[in-house]
């Protein structure tokens, strides 16, 4: 008897504390939830509140959404003064789609119009005194590259602010097409110029095919009288780069023609803006690439320097000697939705999106209409138009 009523007093004691422990626990669940609940909804607010206001701000001084602020790189912070450092990076392509998910791949890939509108904003900015280019570029599409070019040329006339290349690296093809716009061209030790060339199209023709194990393709299909394809086309020559019939001669001759009109019209470019022999670069660089000592013998650059001479070399030629920063561009390319909503929302690809983004970029520009493009690149564009 004395057990049980022992047993039974024990189970009180153990109840009543797990409704204590239970009633605690809610109670400070209840706490910690209001807490974040709070904290959440002053979060949103703020974020809200400063959304509105950035956006009513640049609708009221009719502007796009995107701005474009600067950071400090050097120089003197106080100084009144500015150098602009906008750099050409990766592989240069034409203009950024609407939504560019390129975030943090931007050693990779240049867009020459996104070049266009910096120097245009700049060219608007009297504190800006100069320009900075860092090129690490192997070319790419000549529209790209010449977008960069007018744009150098026209930041010059509009301002007549110096503007200097800096080659950290390689400037490459379509690279050197955009460059010699500068005012001047100074190259890092150990960097590689040149490539006056383009690629043509790249046109693939299957002879006579014949299925294998696995399919032709990989698709796991085999044939007995192997694989046919016919094209329903209109007009001589529009099923161009069908790698399952054989280009023609006329259309290989019309290829070709545009291809050397190309060429002749990059050779004729550079020599006239670095005053060079159009004979030189035909019969004696061709499209090599060369060091710095033999670009600088040839007129390719104009010296061999390290990056603090090459920016005081602008500084000087903008007449500001030690009274500069250098500043560069930090573009914000957010959505309404995340100007809305601040730091409580944030659109944020993933680095494999990012790749995957930029490859397709790539592809697009670099390898449209069965690589038919005519490029500034050099390279082997192997890889990326597989």
């Amino acid at each position: 008897m004395d057990y049980q009523v022992q047993t039974r007093n024990a189970q009180n004691m153990k109840n009543i504390l797990n409704f204590f422990v239970r009633i605690f626990g809610q109670t400070l669940f209840a706490i910690i939830s209001f807490f974040i609940i709070i904290f959440l909804f002053s979060v949103f607010f703020i974020g809200l509140g400063a959304g509105i206001g950035a956006t009513s701000s640049s609708f009221s001084a009719g502007q796009d959404v995107e701005q474009t602020d600067y950071s400090f790189v050097s120089g003197d912070k106080d100084s009144d003064n500015k150098l602009l450092s906008v750099p050409v990076n990766g592989i240069i392509l034409g203009s950024a789609p609407e939504e560019d998910f390129s975030f943090g791949l931007s050693d990779f890939l240049t867009y020459g119009y996104d070049i266009v509108e910096t120097l245009q904003e700049a060219a608007e900015d009297d504190s800006i005194k100069g320009i900075f280019m860092p090129f690490r570029t192997p070319g790419g599409t000549i529209f790209g590259s010449q977008a960069i070019y007018r744009a150098i040329k026209k930041y010059r006339e509009d301002t007549g602010n110096p503007v200097i290349v800096y080659i950290e690296g390689i400037s490459a093809s379509g690279g050197v097409m955009a460059m010699v716009a500068a005012n001047n061209i100074y190259a890092d030790h150990g960097s590689l110029i040149g490539s006056i060339g383009v690629l043509g199209p790249s046109l693939t023709y299957f002879n006579k095919p014949m299925a294998t194990d696995g399919g032709l393709f990989g698709g796991g299909i085999v044939t007995e009288g192997g694989i046919e394809k016919t094209a329903i086309t209109a007009g001589r020559g529009k099923d161009i780069g069908n790698p399952f019939r054989k280009p023609s001669e006329e259309e290989i001759a019309n290829l070709t023609a545009g291809v050397n009109n190309e060429y002749e019209n990059f050779v004729n470019h550079v020599a006239k803006n670095r005053n060079m022999e159009p004979e030189m670069i035909r019969n004696e660089m061709g499209a090599q690439i060369f060091d710095n000592k033999m670009a600088q013998t040839y007129g390719l650059i104009d010296s061999t320097q390290y990056r603090g001479e090459a920016i005081s070399s602008l500084a000087n030629m903008a007449k500001l000697g030690d009274d500069y920063k250098l500043i560069k561009p930090v573009h914000d390319r957010k959505s309404l939705m995340d100007q809305l909503l601040g730091v409580f929302y944030k659109s944020s690809p993933t680095l494999q999106q990012s790749t995957q983004y930029t490859q397709q970029q790539l592809r697009s520009q670099l390898c449209g209409n069965s690589r038919q493009l005519t490029l500034a690149y050099h390279g082997d564009l192997a890889s990326i138009c597989q």
